[in-house]
């Protein structure tokens, strides 16, 4: 047997979707906070890659040197450095390589979590605006019931009853744009976790 609905249990309701919009506008907040640290991050990261190719630029100079010298005989240059130089130069190209492709997709999670940041606002004014409107239908509810019961005048009921029904109409109204909201923030979050995959693939040795 189905458990009885009351007045207490819409108005408790009302009050839960308000603690939950008041909630997901601190996640927000959060969301925005991470994303403008990764957002930072992917720039420190471009910096130091401009850094690593100037050094390469010089490790090559270097080495282009040091394999001229290399070939005269009676020289202070051995094979092994002139291999090891060689070795680094490699590793560095594939390094800023692969930090290219993570400071890219570092960037556009951040930008993504920015998005769902604002979506998530979004999604916390709608289900806010849902639970005002339930919690006036509630009111309006009662007060037609009430109104009944006093056995007041028809055009005075008749004016509650309209009443109501504009009331539940804006409900409506409300809860469609909630579930359209939550259709748009959970299509954000899909997109997000995507990129955290992409981010997962491009994480390779990297120092």
């Amino acid at each position: 047997m189905s458990p009885i609905i009351t007045v207490e249990d819409e108005i408790s309701l009302a009050k839960n979707e308000k603690l939950l919009a008041a909630q997901l506008k601190k996640l927000a907040r959060w969301q925005k906070s991470i994303g403008s640290s990764q957002n930072k991050f992917a720039m420190d990261l471009a910096k130091m890659n401009i850094e690593r190719d100037k050094l390469n630029r010089i490790f090559r100079d270097t080495f282009n040197q040091m394999q001229t010298i290399g070939r005269e005989n009676n020289t202070n240059v051995g094979e092994e450095e002139v291999n090891m130089f060689q070795e680094i130069i490699h590793a560095n190209d594939n390094y800023i390589e692969l930090n290219n492709t993570y400071m890219t997709a570092i960037k556009d999670l951040a930008i993504r979590k920015q998005d769902l940041a604002a979506r998530i606002e979004i999604f916390a004014n709608a289900l806010n605006e849902l639970a005002t409107r339930r919690t006036v239908v509630i009111k309006k509810t009662l007060g037609l019931e009430k109104s009944k019961d006093k056995l007041i005048e028809t055009g005075k009921l008749t004016n509650l009853e309209n009443q109501l029904t504009d009331s539940q109409r804006e409900f409506d109204r409300a809860r469609n744009i909630m579930l359209k909201e939550i259709e748009q923030f959970l299509q954000v979050r899909k997109e997000l976790n995507e990129l955290w995959i992409n981010l997962k693939k491009s994480i390779s040795e990297m120092s």
